[in-house]
């Protein structure tokens, strides 16, 4: 499965998941939660209507909650009271001496009882208080009625009925007490009737002046009402969260994808076209996927630089072989001609012939032919093991070149050599002292073979360079392109085998050193340069 389906398969199980809690929330938590709710509003209403009463003794600034809510405001030291509401308010006045001493009555048994609840302390049997209450009210009932004879002398007569069967309906009566000071208190009342559940709300403050009752009636919404409006709004609140969320998951899958099919998509042309360099991809963002791409970018920095150092290494190699190929088979060559010599003076005088039987005059000339092929093989064996053990020191040239013009003082005076020295303050170099030696021995000895009987042959040394000056000397400019080739040269003595510039450029390039040679007005002029800010050894030992 690919990472994009997969994504959004995970993404629409947690879909699934969240939209079956989501909608069970909005079936069974959602309807209790509001019902609660709506009971906290409406006991906070009857508090903010009692309070604002107090506060102003009017409904003016007073935001109800239910227009029929009513407080009855009772004074002791008056023989009226007021009932007010939010477009009315009214003071009522009792006329006759039986009327007065009927809310006489009432307002001293409300009295004595505010004195007994806080006596109390609002530790009051509710079942004994509710039966003295009704004993009361009925009394009280009867004696109004008793006194209402007066209505006979108006045009309409007032007629009192009630039907106490209309209650058996109700069932689930409950009743509560809130006590909001010493003297305020809010009691609660609710019934239910059928599937509407109504609640009472009387709030009721009294002290030695009066006494302060507000009414609110108000009804309870059901879970069952709720129930069914929430479940005709599940499909569209199902269809909104799916499509959304199915949405939001494939733009979230997408925005994850896609930045890994270009990667993927990258690496294989990378890797089809097999070039690395310029392969890196652009970074966006800072997220786990831009760290990625940063990290193989780097990683094909890394790879472009080993492969460019491995490319240099196998040119490097290839052209050491070749180099050895041809030296291989010049020195086969270059063997030949004295071990054909060699052979020729030695079977002359074996069988006598001529001139040959004069062993004591040719014996020496086959010794010359035997050391020069020893002198080859020689520099051949040094050449195959000179890249192996090289120490860097500190080295003085002064010394090093007048110890190497030590082992040519004889071939200095058969030819009557002129040597002039000129060693400068300053002439140390960190190389591999035996290396240098084999160079400063090859280039004074190629002075002394391609110069001239009598002829002046000058060694300087300077700062990180050492000269050697040869006069009445000159070099073919036909050999000068190949001059650093192995059995190269213009010697006409017989005394070289070529092999001298070879074996100096060849220790050079190991010591990171440069060679030049070329002709001057009155000679040769030969230049070896190191460093100042000394490389490794180019076989990097």
């Amino acid at each position: 499965m690919k990472l994009i389906h997969k994504n959004f398969l995970y993404t629409a199980i947690i879909t699934s998941i969240l939209t079956i809690l989501v909608l069970g929330y909005f079936v069974f938590m959602l309807p209790s939660l509001y019902v609660d709710y709506m009971s906290n509003e409406n006991y906070d209403a009857i508090v903010k209507q009692h309070k604002g009463y107090l506060k102003d003794g009017s409904y003016e600034h007073i935001t109800i909650k239910n227009p029929s809510c009513i407080t009855i405001d009772i004074s002791f030291s008056d023989d009226s009271f007021v009932i007010a509401g939010k477009n009315f308010q009214t003071t009522i006045t009792p006329t006759t001496d039986e009327m007065k001493k009927l809310l006489s009555d009432i307002k001293n048994y409300v009295n004595s009882k505010i004195n007994s609840f806080q006596d109390a302390d609002k530790d009051i049997n509710k079942d004994v208080f509710a039966d003295e209450l009704e004993e009361k009210v009925s009394e009280w009932k009867d004696t109004f009625m008793k006194q209402a004879t007066f209505l006979e002398e108006i045009p309409f007569t007032l007629q009192m009925q009630s039907d106490s069967s209309y209650y058996k309906n109700y069932w689930d009566e409950s009743s509560n007490i809130h006590y909001l000071s010493n003297d305020t208190l809010i009691i609660e009342a609710g019934a239910k009737n059928g599937e509407n559940h109504y609640t009472n709300y009387i709030g009721l403050t009294f002290n030695n002046d009066r006494i302060v009752v507000s009414y609110l009636p108000t009804m309870t919404p059901q879970m069952n009402e709720i129930t069914p409006i929430v479940i005709h709004s599940l499909p569209m609140l199902m269809a909104v969260i799916i499509f959304f969320a199915l949405v939001v998951s494939y733009l979230y899958s997408k925005g994850i994808v896609d930045p890994v099919i270009k990667l993927v998509k990258h690496t294989e042309a990378v890797k089809r076209s097999g070039v690395i360099t310029n392969a890196s991809l652009p970074v966006k963002g800072n997220d786990e996927i831009a760290t990625l791409i940063h990290t193989l970018n780097e990683l094909y920095e890394k790879l472009d630089k080993n492969y460019q150092t491995l490319e240099t290494k196998n040119n490097e190699l290839n052209e050491k072989n070749k180099s050895q190929e041809v030296f291989l088979r010049s020195s086969s060559h270059q063997l030949k001609t004295p071990i054909a010599a060699a052979l020729l003076l030695v079977d002359g005088m074996i069988n006598q012939i001529g001139k040959y039987q004069d062993t004591k005059t040719y014996l020496p000339e086959v010794k010359k032919q035997l050391l020069s092929m020893r002198k080859i093989v020689e520099d051949i064996l040094y050449l195959s093991r000179s890249e192996e053990n090289i120490t860097l020191e500190t080295v003085n040239l002064n010394i090093l070149v007048v110890n190497q013009l030590s082992h040519h003082q004889i071939a200095l005076a058969e030819g009557n050599y002129n040597l002039v020295t000129d060693y400068s303050d300053n002439s140390f170099v960190t190389t591999d002292s035996n290396l240098l030696s084999k160079i400063l021995d090859n280039l004074i000895s190629n002075a002394i073979v391609h110069s001239k009987e009598g002829a002046t042959i000058t060694i300087s040394t300077r700062l990180n360079q050492l000269e050697i000056h040869n006069s009445n000397a000159h070099i073919d400019e036909d050999l000068m392109p190949n001059i650093f080739e192995p059995f190269v040269s213009g010697n006409h003595k017989g005394k070289g085998h070529g092999l001298g510039l070879y074996i100096v450029t060849y220790y050079a390039n190991i010591l990171g050193a440069t060679v030049k040679i070329c002709n001057v007005n009155d000679g040769v002029l030969t230049k070896v340069m190191f460093d100042s800010a000394h490389k490794e050894p180019a076989t990097g030992k």
